[in-house]
């Protein structure tokens, strides 16, 4: 593995633990939220770089795996409806606005859960891709 492709995972491990961490808090789900995005982020810039394309100055996970899908063959699946659901929550995780998805405006524990999961999956299954690859 490359050491830009290391350094992504490292990054994408803490942005995990952080959201585990936080996961206990209600209060402070929308940040549980945030970190699952920069985690699953990391990941899929940590592909591309592991196969040397250019990593986009963008946070849209849709937007980055499908640069992934252009260019190589993964041996894992990505859910696209979850990869769509966390670029549709990113911002209203992070700053207050009239229009959200989300009922309340903010996320509760379990709608939290239910992304660390994707992004406990996405990351699982690039930490295999990559210890494969390199």
């Amino acid at each position: 593995m490359k050491d830009g492709t290391k350094s992504w995972m490292a990054f994408a491990d803490r942005d995990l633990v952080a959201a585990k961490s936080l996961l206990e808090n209600e209060y402070i789900a929308n940040v549980v939220l945030f970190h699952c995005q920069q985690c699953i982020e990391k990941c899929l810039k940590a592909i591309l770089e592991e196969h040397e394309i250019q990593v986009p100055r963008i946070h849209s996970v849709v937007r980055l795996f499908g640069i992934i899908i252009e260019n190589i063959q993964l041996t894992f699946k990505i859910d696209e409806d979850a990869l769509n659901f966390v670029d549709d929550i990113y911002i209203d995780t992070r700053y207050p606005s009239g229009l959200g998805l989300l009922p309340s405006g903010f996320p509760s524990k379990q709608e939290a859960a239910e992304v660390l999961k994707i992004a406990e999956n996405i990351y699982d299954n690039a930490v295999l891709y990559l210890s494969r690859k390199g």
